[in-house]
Formats: C-alpha cells, structure tokens, sequence
C-alpha cells in the first residue's frame, strides 16, 4: 500500500512539472548583444513578434502592421528573408522597442537584456555620414543567447575617406613639378576623393576643397573635368569661389575654390555605385609670382550627410617650383662690373627667344618677357642659354654662348659674361706721338719734293 501511495505521489509530481515546462519556457529570456565597431551611429531593437505559449506559434505585437509583414511572421518559423523584405519597406514602425544603442567612440557594444523569445529587428536610425552600406537585421531569440557583431558579419561597412592631390606631367603623376609663365606654361592638377555615403544615408553636400599657394592664379583656375572613377562626367556641379572655413584640425584656412557636387546628383542612388570622384584643373603663374619659393598646393574633402553629420578630412601637399634666370656681367679680368650689356636668353634650341637683359649698375642681368618691360621670366627646369647683342660702351661684343647653371637651393639658373675692352689710344701716349711724328715726317718730305720739283721746271 505504501509503495502504491509512493508511486502515485511521483506521477503526481511529473504531470505537475510537466504542466509547468511551457510556463518555464515562457518565463525564460535571452540577452541580445549587438556590436558595431563604429562611433556615430544609432541602433533600435523592435520587438515584432513573440511565441505563443501553447501553440509555440510567433504572434504579431503590433496589430496596426501591414498584411504583409503579418502574413509572413506566420511563416517565419521556416525563414526570415521575407519578413525582412516587407520590414525594410515601412516608414513608419509602431512595435515595442526594447532598447535603443548609440554609438560614440568608447561605446560600441549594449547587451539587450531579458528579451522575451521572439523576432527582433535590429534598425539603424541615424547613420555616420562616413556610412558606405548598411544593412538592417533580424535576429530570432528563441533558447539562447544571441550577438550580432555587425562590423565583422560586414552589415555596416565603412570607408575611412580620404582626398589626394597629384600633379600632372602628361600622363605622369608627380607631386613636384617646375614651371615657368611663359606662354602656354599651364600647371595640370588632379584632385580625388573618396566617395562616401550610402543610397540609404545619402548626403547633403560634398565638395572637395583646395588652396594654391601664392605664386599660382586663383584667377585662372579651369576645371578642365569632373568624373567618376569610370570616367564619367558629372555634369551637376558648382565651382565656389575663394571661402575661409575651418579644416580637418580646426584651422582656419583660405580655400581658392571648391568643387561642389549638387543635391541632384547625391539624392540619386547611383552616385553611391561609385568609388572615387576625379577633378582636373589648370592654373598658372601669377604676376606676383617670385624666384626662391616652393609654390604649396593643398586639397581637402569636405561632406555632410542628411543628419547634419559634418566630416572634414585632410588631404595631400603637393609643390610647383620655379626657378629665376640671372647673369652677371664683368670686363674681362673677372672683377669689374660692367653696366649697359644687353642679352638675350634662349631655350635649349639656341633659336627661340624668351626673355630680353641688360646690366644694371652692380653688373646683374634681370631677364623680362620683351624688351624694356617689368615683367620677369620664370623658367622650367631645363636647358637655357645667354647671348648678348650688344656690348657695353668701349667694350667689344661677346658673340659666345653662355649655358645657364642650375641652383636647386636658390631655384635660379645663373651665369657669368666677360668684355673686352676696346683699345682706343689717348693724346700723349707713345704711340700717338710715334704716329703724329710719322705723319709730320712724311709732310715735310712731301714738301721737299715738291720744292726740288718745282726749281727743276723753273731751270727748263
């Protein structure tokens, strides 16, 4: 008999614990980690359906939600994918939130505790205007805990951006180049910059930024192109011109002009397919250029997406030389200074002419575009020649060649010329005397012939 009641009472408390297990199952919660990896960005769960305890179907919490999305949370026990996709078209979401994380630079991680089992949509609200993809998620909480560490799964994608500024020679990219401002002698230059934002986080603006040194024309800048990175134009741009704003390290700095990229193209989504923007432009020497200075150029990239996200990003220095003809004149023992030589300066044809010179008071040649003018040569690295074509007074004319040396340290090229005097003598030197004597000598024997001459007509 004991042992009947002993039986009973363990039958009694399985069905007992039995009848509790979809309770405990019920009562039991998970915790749902997300992390992103990156600072700026907001993420909000929504509780979109819970299990029914009996049944163990999923339910909807939110009764005001599409069909669509009801339709297939009915059949998400078998996949997710389609629910997604009706999740991603609402605009609006009314479903529980339970929990919100945003991210700065030491917090990138929350753990979304005693979440109940369900199905969960994980949404960025607010999105890092470096933001390249992004991709929503749903996360099904059912025995365990789970983590999603969006970086690493590449839900969220970031491009770290960046602006480069290269110079043209040709087809050749330089970051150093000589000119001068000769005719035609135009300085190419070729900005590019990282595309960024996304379709789903498009920006506001982007402009890429730059700063010519003095030396180059802000007045004769020529955007000679605005690409993508497949060589397609986009034609929806503005140039702005001069502007102060802070930079990436918030200095203030004197902008020459900006490249900016209208709202027509950055509300398309096909300016997100691509990688890189490429801007070509071409400027030249101003008159106020001069010798022994390195011209820098300077580029910035500058965007801001539909949130008020300001990014700014530092790009590359590049430099243009140029390099000062001069001569200096001597007589020709190569210590007297010589005023009054003119010359002309050549390219390394020895035929075409490209500056004209004359000797100032110290014996120094400052070479000008045309005679008599103010207006000075700059010369490329290169060959270059001197000629004068006409001496200093009393000295004769140096027809020769002189090849002009290059001084990278002063960025000059440079030369020495030498005269001769012309020996012309003076009353009371020696060989005037010698000659005047000469002269009176032959005189007075002319004179004598004739006198003799004329006695022997006379005796006839």
């Amino acid at each position: 008999m004991k042992t009947t009641k002993k039986i009973a009472a363990i039958a009694l408390v399985v069905l007992f614990v039995l009848s509790m297990l979809p309770f405990a199952v019920s009562a039991a919660t998970h915790k749902l980690t997300v992390k992103v990896g990156y600072a700026g960005y907001t993420v909000t769960v929504y509780q979109v359906a819970t299990v029914n305890d009996t049944t163990g179907a999923y339910e909807i919490t939110d009764n005001s939600a599409p069909d669509a999305v009801k339709a297939q949370v009915n059949a998400a026990v078998d996949s997710t994918a389609a629910l997604f996709t009706e999740l991603e078209k609402q605009t609006a979401l009314g479903y529980p939130v339970s929990g919100t994380l945003t991210t700065t630079d030491s917090v990138q991680e929350k753990d979304f505790e005693n979440l109940v089992p369900g199905i969960y949509y994980v949404k960025f609200t607010t999105l890092n205007s470096k933001n390249e993809t992004n991709q929503n998620v749903i996360a099904v909480i059912s025995d365990k805990d789970e983590t999603f560490d969006l970086k690493t799964d590449s839900k969220v994608t970031e491009g770290e951006p960046y602006v480069h500024k290269k110079i043209l020679e040709g087809t050749t990219e330089v970051d150093k180049t000589t000119t001068g401002n000769l005719a035609g002698d135009l300085v190419t230059f070729k900005l590019w910059a990282k595309r960024t934002g996304s379709a789903s986080n498009k920006l506001s603006e982007y402009e890429i930024r730059d700063v010519m040194d003095a030396g180059l024309s802000a007045a004769d800048v020529n955007i000679v192109s605005v690409k993508y990175d497949n060589g397609t134009d986009i034609a929806d741009y503005e140039e702005k011109p001069a502007f102060t704003d802070k930079n990436a390290e918030g200095n203030d700095v004197n902008y020459d002009f900006a490249v900016s990229i209208n709202s027509s193209v950055l509300n398309d989504d096909a300016f997100y397919t691509h990688n890189f923007i490429v801007v070509t432009y071409t400027t030249k020497l101003s008159a106020t250029a001069v010798n022994k200075t390195v011209y820098k150029n300077h580029d910035d990239l500058y965007f801001k997406n539909k949130s008020d996200q300001v990014s700014k990003v530092k790009g590359d220095d590049v430099q243009v030389v140029t390099y000062k003809p001069t001569l200096k004149k001597y007589s020709s023992d190569r210590t007297t200074l010589l005023q009054g030589a003119k010359f002309e300066l050549y390219k390394s044809d020895k035929s075409t002419i490209i500056g004209y010179g004359e000797s100032d008071a110290n014996g120094e040649v400052a070479f000008t575009k045309t005679k008599n003018c103010t207006d000075p040569v700059y010369l490329k690295e290169g060959t270059y020649y001197a000629k004068e074509y006409e001496a200093p007074e009393k000295y004769n004319l140096n027809s020769s060649w002189i090849a002009l040396q290059k001084d990278s340290t002063e960025y000059i090229y440079y030369g020495s010329a030498y005269n001769t005097p012309t020996k012309v003598p003076k009353t009371g030197e020696a060989g005037t005397l010698a000659i005047t004597l000469t002269g009176l000598g032959l005189i007075l024997a002319s004179g004598a012939m004739f006198v003799v001459l004329m006695r022997k007509r006379s005796t006839k």
